[in-house]
């Protein structure tokens, strides 16, 4: 009996120590739905974040849900069935111009990545009178830089005819089958079609265009009811960028996993690319933001773009030397 309650005070006063340690069960994981909005390296950071238990080491249960077109995944967000958006800003910017409590809490890429990629008998741009350019949805990012680069070529939009056409899958099985005679694409489908006979026509990062493209948004009232819940979804994607940038064959699976592209030679282009173009610091900046607003015409007078952006939560973890560390655990990243 006497070495029985030996053994009792021994095993509680090691669970009393384990808890003081952080040692006991971990809590739950908090259950968070996240959308993506494109098949390209924009995305990576939320895939290597899935892929790589970055979202459980940081206390989330994150579930990932591939949504086309950012007007989707706006209606998705405001509708409470994801916390969190990976996309371009501007659908989620509109959304608040018009009254509601969409933000920018991170911002990774700050210029378009897309391509016009045409059939090869269009080699000049003013080639487009008359053709039909697919895009991903009225609303959408591919829409707003399509129009924009027509009016920066003087082009007139109604001397194009825009068909909203659906996702990149979508858009490229239009090109080949010649439904329309012209779309954007980003990445590998961009590098397939060029292998397919297609042109690059325009290339959006050579555009005098400011936007947020690889973004993190949410609904202000979201992120501040849940503020512990944003710093930790930021803590992995932030964490993400820096294993995918130090770690090129972790980013090659993942990225061959997610885009379904098995061509070591496009796969190892995108990795690169995306690799210099994706932002260590996700800070969304007023001047990108303000970039944006000046793309959407019905953009009401006095409009205030300081309110859609929430750049205090990636000052948070500057501050508290989370990028520092990170620099430490991941030194061949860079940028």
């Amino acid at each position: 009996m006497v070495w029985r309650r030996r053994y009792a005070t021994i095993l509680v006063t090691i669970l009393a120590w384990g808890r003081l340690c952080g040692l006991s069960e971990s809590a739950p994981l908090e259950k968070i739905v996240v959308s993506y909005g494109s098949i390209s390296g924009t995305q990576t950071p939320v895939w290597v974040a899935k892929e790589r238990g970055l979202f459980e080491k940081h206390g989330l249960d994150a579930s990932l849900i591939y949504i086309s077109g950012g007007p989707r995944s706006v209606m998705a967000l405001l509708g409470g069935s994801v916390q969190f958006v990976i996309h371009s800003a501007m659908p989620s910017m509109e959304a608040y111009l018009g009254g509601a409590d969409t933000v920018l809490v991170g911002s990774s890429m700050n210029h378009l990545d897309h391509y016009l990629v045409v059939h090869p008998a269009i080699t000049r741009v003013q080639d487009l009178r008359g053709k039909v350019i697919g895009i991903s949805a009225l609303g959408s990012l591919t829409d707003t830089a399509l129009r924009e680069a027509l009016r920066v070529n003087e082009i007139s939009e109604r001397e194009v005819a825009v068909l909203a056409v659906g996702d990149l899958s979508a858009r490229m099985i239009g090109l080949q089958n010649g439904s329309i005679q012209g779309t954007l694409l980003i990445g590998a489908q961009a590098a397939v079609a060029v292998r397919s006979g297609f042109r690059l026509l325009v290339d959006f990062s050579k555009l005098p265009l400011e936007v947020a493209t690889s973004s993190i948004l949410s609904r202000r009232a979201y992120v501040l009811k849940n503020r512990q819940t944003a710093l930790k979804f930021l803590k992995a994607w932030v964490e993400s960028t820096y294993l995918f940038k130090a770690n090129r064959d972790v980013g090659l699976a993942v990225m061959r996993k997610y885009t379904r592209t098995d061509d070591g030679e496009i796969l190892a282009s995108i990795y690169s690319r995306y690799k210099d173009l994706i932002l260590s610091k996700p800070e969304p900046t007023i001047e990108t933001v303000k970039s944006m607003v000046r793309l959407i015409p019905r953009a009401r007078a006095g409009a205030n773009p300081e309110g859609f952006i929430e750049p205090r939560l990636v000052k948070e973890l500057d501050a508290a030397g989370f990028f520092e560390e990170m620099s430490k655990q991941y030194p061949a990243a860079k940028n």
